[in-house]
């Protein structure tokens, strides 16, 4: 198992965030949004928005951390290739590495169907 997060397994651009805002569908968890879609690619990409309504940057950074870990450890429990944005909301940034952990995998089994 791969637990590399590659640079192409980032979304970067513009027009693909655009895209999958347009889209994707979308998952709510208790601490983050989750858009995601299909992107006929071999691979998952990610990518973590977290506005300055969370808290300052070291929080922002601490939590921006946390989703890449997530997704670099359980992205082959994905149900295929998928772009993911994971959109973190205002209580996230108060709460332990556990709690957002087990948040993830309750969304995630949400992802498979």
């Amino acid at each position: 198992m791969d637990e590399r997060l590659r640079p192409v397994e980032r979304i970067r651009r513009k027009k693909d965030f655009i895209e999958l805002y347009r889209k994707g569908r979308r998952l709510r968890g208790r601490y983050f949004h989750l858009v995601f879609r299909p992107n006929g690619l071999e691979y998952s990409r990610m990518a973590v928005v977290v506005s300055r309504k969370i808290g300052k940057a070291n929080v922002r950074n601490r939590l921006k951390r946390r989703f890449r870990e997530l997704f670099r450890k359980n992205k082959n429990l994905l149900p295929g290739p998928l772009d993911l944005i994971f959109i973190a909301q205002k209580d996230a940034g108060d709460r332990s590495r556990e709690e957002v952990s087990a948040d993830f995998m309750a969304v995630l089994q949400k992802l498979a169907f």
